[in-house]
């Protein structure tokens, strides 16, 4: 077995030896997710549970063999034996056959939560593996990822919509107006996929197949309908003739995708050029001839433009003098439909924020941009402190079967944790984590016990749910 498959390394260092920490007799552990108060985004889909339980959770996770690799591992990363809790896990395995003997109660994946709301709880099912409950702690937490990226793209559809409002535009391209450049820029595989995922619950376009593969692989995705691309070129494309070729290559492009949506960057040498002359003058009229959208794709800022936002701005004024368009009901300028423009370079949502209002006060509609291209910042540009997640020990029961509060308190008020047995309710003003024994139905189900996942979310209806608010 290789280390990294072995579950008993899937965890922090100071957490093998918290089973003798705990005080005697105690039977079970009740810990919860949360995103704090202070979190960047207020309102956000909850995503990537199951992809953690899939992954690391499901089945028969630890064996006898398992331990034998890992005890001498211990000893010398501890500096001595006992504190690693060989007895305890060896029982599991005879007793439970490695499977993990925890329940997690989960909301619906896609469900749109808010700070201070609970999307899941975890507590131990035998009296005998208290521990675990928090052993669980380090790969749990790892929803973070999924739900903060998802939280980023939501709040960026909600952005985008707002500019397209306002500019007196359909919100008909919308859900393909942020596109998924960062499978390149992501850290691993793994996560390219899970981000790339929950990008997907808020749009339909992406050039990140890892979001592809994680979305079918662990959510079931089928194939038809979850998410699409255009043919696009890259620097490698277009520096492939030289600054003399560049605009026969257009041309060829041109014929050789005669409809749909050509998706071509345009810094490669001087970008107010190749707008100008190659697109306004030597192709314009093949442009507008395409049964498609010719889409220009700026890809640095220049010392005449030194911002996104103003060079925008300043190729959305050549196409309109070049190739013209129509005055919306609404007053703004927007260009013939066979032009867009794209901004996919370094940029975040507050990179999108300059560039739409940046538009807007020059007299563009939103709908001139295509979309908007982001990769690092969709899913590097984040961590568990951009939610601010956290999991927290909630409820102890101890040797004699009396559940108590846990809960921390610190002068830092931010980090006051829930305390008690805790379920999710609907409440009038939305969605509320409350003590078990309040009123309300209990919205969390039964996900996930003793190694068995009992709830399989399909990828069509977790963004079904994300989409419906």
């Amino acid at each position: 077995m290789n280390y990294t498959d072995n579950f008993l390394l899937k965890t922090d260092s100071y957490k093998i030896n918290h089973w003798n920490q705990y005080p005697a007799g105690t039977r079970t552990i009740e810990s919860y997710f949360e995103c704090r108060k202070g979190a960047t985004f207020g309102s956000f889909p909850f995503f990537g549970l199951q992809y953690v339980l899939k992954r690391h959770f499901v089945g028969e996770v630890v064996d006898h063999a398992s331990i034998d690799q890992v005890l001498p591992l211990f000893r010398a990363h501890f500096g001595g034996d006992g504190y690693f809790y060989e007895k305890a896990w060896r029982t599991l395995v005879d007793r439970h056959h490695g499977r993990l003997p925890l329940r997690v109660r989960a909301l619906p994946e896609g469900t749109i939560i808010r700070p201070g709301v609970a999307p899941f709880v975890v507590r131990n099912t035998d009296p005998d593996f208290a521990f675990l409950t928090n052993v669980g702690e380090t790969l749990l937490m790892q929803t973070w990822y999924g739900t903060t990226v998802a939280a980023m793209s939501y709040a960026v559809k909600s952005v985008i919509a707002g500019y397209l409002k306002a500019t007196g535009c359909t919100l008909a391209d919308l859900p393909f107006m942020l596109h998924d450049f960062g499978f390149r820029g992501a850290t691993t595989f793994e996560a390219a996929g899970i981000g790339g995922a929950a990008h997907m619950l808020s749009f339909f376009g992406t050039d990140n197949l890892a979001a592809m593969a994680t979305a079918m692989d662990f959510y079931g995705a089928a194939v038809d309908g979850l998410a699409y691309s255009v043919p696009a070129t890259e620097h490698s494309v277009m520096t492939a003739s030289g600054r003399a070729g560049e605009a026969d290559l257009v041309g060829r492009l041109i014929r050789e995708y005669p409809r749909g949506i050509l998706s071509v960057v345009a810094d490669s040498y001087d970008v107010y050029n190749f707008v100008r002359h190659i697109v306004g003058d030597l192709h314009k009229e093949a442009i507008l001839a395409r049964d498609g959208v010719f889409v220009i794709r700026p890809d640095s800022v220049t010392p005449m433009d030194p911002t996104p936002e103003a060079e925008m701005v300043t190729l959305c004024n050549i196409l309109w003098e070049k190739i013209g368009g129509v005055i919306n009901a609404a007053g703004y300028k927007v260009l013939d439909p066979h032009v867009r423009l794209l901004w996919g370079d370094g940029i975040d949502l507050g990179g999108i924020v300059k560039i739409l209002e940046a538009m807007s006060r020059a007299g563009f509609a939103a709908s001139n941009i295509a979309c908007f291209g982001m990769g690092g910042g969709l899913l590097q540009k984040v961590n568990r402190d951009t939610q601010r997640c956290a999991i927290k020990a909630c409820a102890l029961e101890d040797k004699d079967g009396v559940w108590h509060d846990q809960y921390k308190e610190p002068l830092d008020q931010t980090k006051k944790s829930l305390r008690g047995r805790l379920k999710t309710v609907q409440a009038p003003d939305g969605l509320a984590t409350v003590r078990i024994e309040d009123e309300g139905e209990d919205l969390l189900q039964t996900v996930f016990e003793n190694g068995e996942l009992l709830v399989d979310h399909k990828f069509e209806d977790v963004r079904a749910r994300t989409q419906a608010t």
